[in-house]
């Protein structure tokens, strides 16, 4: 597949590096060697070593454990105490075998999981994009986001967007693994990379379901709750003359089978205000169907419509 500098932003992939034989990436060595050899193992071996991951996240990572508690109080009053409970912890097993699931994606061949997924609404992205349209595919952070787009390249071509990790020699196995199944992936401040690419028909992951701030957000309803919502789905929409199509994937069950779901366009209204509340309902029904396989462990929530007010995770 060919990337020009002009399109994506090309991350330095090489692991052969003398910067990286030094004693502060040893720890990153060997927690991606961990990956490599979790990724071959039995998905039931996988999920008992996932589960012993979380039962030591839940207990060591006592700050992440309140913001997980605060969401799921925040979403789900509904629940009795027993059961938010558990719901936590399951929070905690999802997102931890969520790590080994990209170790699937960036180092097994994903050709091996073709008969292991089943596709919804196919015809739907099929359909606009014989009428010549770009695509936004609209995601969430679900908790197998990279198996997920390793999955959805059997599907279709894509290209996806990024913020590059801190340590560079974990984004640069995140990268290299990546790389493996996407058309082109852009920096999150390539926007005239997104652009252009919708502009020729293509796909765009693209996943608008994080606080990042008052910034460049708007506020629209979630679970009940004004949440900052990034009003980047108007903008890319229309500069990119693309169809906006949500996209959920989910494991089925205790098994690897993952469920690809591509859903009716959201209409573009342009207005940030209703786009936003457009998609965060539309999350929020896929939310409610997968409640432990979305990523509470982010501060949903963080960022106030008034700004007097204080955080909810304080």
């Amino acid at each position: 597949m060919s990337k020009t500098k002009s399109e994506a932003n090309i991350e330095d992939v090489r692991l052969l590096k003398l910067e990286y034989l030094l004693p502060k990436y040893w720890g990153v060595w060997l927690f991606v060697g961990f990956l490599w050899v979790c990724s071959y193992l039995p998905f039931k071996a996988q999920w008992q070593v996932s589960r012993a991951l979380a039962f030591l996240a839940f207990h060591l990572a006592k700050s992440r454990r309140h913001v997980v508690q605060v969401n799921v109080d925040l979403c789900f009053p509904e629940k009795n105490a027993a059961q938010k409970a558990s719901l936590v912890r399951e929070i905690f097993h999802e997102n931890m075998q969520g790590y080994l699931d990209s170790g699937t994606a960036w180092f097994r061949d994903i050709n091996a999981f073709k008969a292991r997924i089943e596709v919804k609404g196919q015809d739907i992205l099929q359909r606009e994009m014989a009428n010549g349209s770009g695509i936004l595919m609209a995601g969430a952070h679900f908790s197998i986001l990279d198996l997920a787009g390793a999955l959805t390249s059997l599907v279709c071509d894509l290209n996806v967007t990024y913020r590059p990790l801190d340590n560079k020699l974990m984004n640069a196995v995140m990268m290299r693994g990546r790389y493996r199944f996407v058309q082109h992936a852009f920096h999150k401040k390539n926007v005239k990379g997104f652009i252009s690419s919708m502009r020729r028909g293509e796909i765009l992951w693209y996943a608008p379901d994080q606080d990042y701030g008052r910034k460049h957000s708007t506020f629209s309803p979630l679970f009940g709750r004004s949440a900052a919502t990034i009003t980047g789905l108007t903008f890319l929409a229309k500069a990119g003359k693309a169809k906006v199509i949500p996209y959920s994937y989910h494991r089925q069950g205790l098994r690897q089978q993952y469920a690809l779901e591509f859903y009716e366009p959201l209409p573009t209204t342009g207005s940030e205000e209703q786009d936003a509340a457009n998609y965060n309902i539309w999350l929020e029904s896929v939310i409610r169907r997968y409640p432990a396989q979305y990523l509470w462990l982010h501060k949903r929530f963080k960022t106030q419509q008034d700004p007097n007010e204080p955080s909810p995770y304080m």
